[in-house]
């Protein structure tokens, strides 16, 4: 198919304004939560048969890794607390090429970092002009948000450094949204990089500043100055999404360790949420044409509340690998007949929103799917809404949005609060946000 590869908050507490912002459009931030007090770091190196780490630490301060994350090199990794690593995760350390994580931080499914990569003489020289030694690997500071698909490549530093928000008061939290990637970069504290966005070997991004959906930012003037069309100013609104999901995240840490507590076999294949959180508080399994049902054997993670038409013998089938359809915060998903889906393919929701796809389906690799409240004509918003015979392109990234049906996203393309109508074809590596085309991916 040529470009078309392959077939937050307290519930009760919603602000939709911090949604839809004051016109009713799509803010860059998405969620309101009140942040949960920093705790004190305890280091630690991975080792031992995990799950949860240290092994026996409390679910308060345990730090969890998914079964189906994979460390490579795990004696140069180094976790500290209250961490949450998500399904199909990668981290990829060595000597000369350390991985550390500070509290209160996550990777989220499929997310990679890796210590250290080869580089052209010209980027390796600009990554030691910022500071960073061939050998510093990857430093993830405190409250850093590793989104679903985001991938930082070493030496680097995320959430590290730069000043602190303008009251002084509470830890600036670090965003690094679906699909972005830091490659040689430094990201100080309160910075966004938006979907399928870069920031490139050499360049620091400061403090307040967020990097637009789809940008490559490759040199420090574009870095420091909005007018270069990059980047732009953080909105209070962005600093209240980070705050939400870095305290939905560590309730996922201490979730998913009182899971694996009551049976080991509660975190692994088709299996129960979490539940027992204020954005999410029952434990669900989800239903395969109409049963509930938990294997714990199966290849791909579906957590929770996720209500598939297909057959467990079907899924098979038309699933491919490394798959996390993971309803464990916005639920339910309900999903219609699966045409195909590739490696890679990711569904999350929001807390308090819901997914609901239609018939025919077909998934490109690396496909993000995430729910949250879209606008509507009533007082509460929509469920985000993928109608039948839709045609995701590899690695399309989709937020908010409805798509009609017959609709074909291109690779790599992103749909953020849009309503796209029946039948429209997206050019690979476009950008909508709100309805109107702002840009292309450009890396």
């Amino acid at each position: 198919m040529n470009d078309h590869d392959g077939p937050a908050f307290d519930r009760r507490a919603f602000d939709r304004r911090a949604f839809l912002g004051a016109a009713g459009s799509l803010t860059l931030g998405a969620v309101l939560l009140r942040a949960t007090p920093a705790l004190g770091a305890v280091p630690l190196r991975i080792a031992g048969p995990g799950p949860v780490f240290p092994p026996g630490a409390p679910p308060e301060t345990a730090t969890f890794v998914d079964p189906t994350a994979t460390i490579v090199g795990p004696d140069h990794v180094t976790l500290e607390e209250r961490i949450y690593v998500a399904p199909f995760a990668r981290l990829v350390a060595g000597a000369g090429a350390p991985i550390v994580v500070r509290k209160e931080s996550d990777a989220q499914d499929r997310v990679t970092i890796e210590g250290r990569v080869a580089r052209s003489a010209e980027d390796t020289a600009r990554v030691r002009a910022l500071g960073l030694a061939d050998d510093a690997g990857v430093e993830i500071g405190e409250r850093v948000i590793l989104a679903h698909g985001a991938a930082v490549r070493g030496p680097a530093q995320v959430g590290v450094g730069g000043t602190s928000l303008p009251d002084n008061e509470g830890q600036p939290e670090t965003f690094v949204s679906f699909g972005a990637l830091v490659d040689g970069a430094v990201l100080e504290k309160n910075t966004q990089v938006s979907p399928l966005a870069r920031v490139g070997p050499g360049v620091r991004l400061r403090s307040g500043f967020l990097v637009l959906p789809g940008r490559n930012v490759t040199s420090q003037a574009e870095a420091d100055d909005p007018a270069r069309g990059k980047v732009t100013r953080i909105a209070e609104a962005d600093v209240a999404l980070k705050e939400a999901v870095i305290e939905v995240n560590t309730g996922f840490a201490r979730g998913y360790t009182e899971l694996y507590a009551d049976d080991p076999r509660n975190v692994r294949g088709i299996n129960y949420d979490p539940g027992n959180r204020t954005f999410n508080p029952r434990r669900d399994l989800p239903t395969l044409a109409g049963r509930g049902t938990r294997e714990p054997g199966f290849r791909n993670r579906i957590i929770g509340d996720v209500r598939l038409a297909d057959s467990r013998g079907t899924l098979e089938g038309r699933m491919g690998n490394g798959i996390s359809l993971r309803a464990d915060e916005g639920e339910p998903f309900a999903v219609g007949r699966i045409r195909a889906m590739g490696d890679g393919v990711v569904f999350h929701a929001l807390e308090e929103s819901e997914l609901v796809v239609g018939n025919d389906v077909v998934y490109g690799q690396g496909v993000i799917l995430h729910g949250g409240g879209r606008p509507g004509t009533g007082e509460e918003p929509e469920p985000t809404t993928v109608e039948d015979r839709v045609v995701f392109g590899s690695g399309a990234v989709v937020f908010r949005s409805l798509l009609g049906t017959g609709a074909v996203l291109g690779s790599r393309s992103v749909i953020l609060g849009t309503e796209l109508p029946p039948g429209a074809v997206v050019a690979s590596r476009t950008v909508y946000l709100n309805g109107e085309v702002v840009g292309r991916v450009e890396w």
